[in-house]
Order: structure tokens, then sequence, then C-alpha cells
């Protein structure tokens, strides 16, 4: 169990990381831009309370510059497709330990 923990433990703390930079992105948004977002939590700081129609529109707003972005924006837009590929990478090295700790014997205790 150990070992999953260490696996796990970068995910995890990419993730936290994730919503703080998130909050940032949200609060830093122009609130025209906002305002064409589905309905979403007032405070910046909990946007990962928002809903997944949401998380969908904000995912597919990040995903690419538009010229109209200020400089911000456009920064943190990288920042942010970054770090969901360094989850990506996280979540796919934790999977691989815990599938080879399955195929070498290893069990959960319950």
């Amino acid at each position: 169990m150990l070992v999953i923990a260490v696996a796990i433990a970068p995910y995890v703390i990419e993730v936290l990381s994730q919503l703080k930079l998130q909050a940032r992105f949200m609060a830093a948004l122009p609130e025209e831009a906002r305002a064409k977002l589905p309905p979403h939590p007032r405070s910046p700081w909990l946007v990962g309370a928002g809903s997944l129609r949401f998380q969908l529109a904000l995912w597919r707003y990040v995903r690419r510059d538009l010229d109209a972005d200020p400089p911000v924006i456009v920064e943190l837009k990288r920042e942010i497709r970054a770090s969901l590929r360094r989850e990506l990478g996280f979540a796919l090295g934790a999977a691989l330990v815990i599938a080879l700790l399955l195929i070498a014997g290893w069990r959960p205790p319950w």
C-alpha cells in the first residue's frame, strides 16, 4: 500500500495545484468571457465545484489561444494545458505501478 501511496502522490499534488491554477485563471478571465460560460460558482476559488457542463466549457475555452485573449490569459492557458499533460502522465504512471503490482501477485488487503 505504501508503494501505491507513493505512486499516487504526484497525481494528487498535481490535481490540487491545478485547482489553484484554475482559480487564478477564473479570477483573471475578462467579464465578457466569463459571462459566456455556463452557470458557475461566483468565487474563483470554488471553480472546482462547478457543474460538469461548466467544467467541459472551461476546458474547451482553455484548449486554444484566441487573438482577443490578454497575454495573462494566454500564459495561464498554457500553464493549465501543461498541468493537464502532467496530470495525465502521473495518472498513467500510477495505473502502471498498480497494474505491475497486480501482475506480480499483490492483492488489496480488503
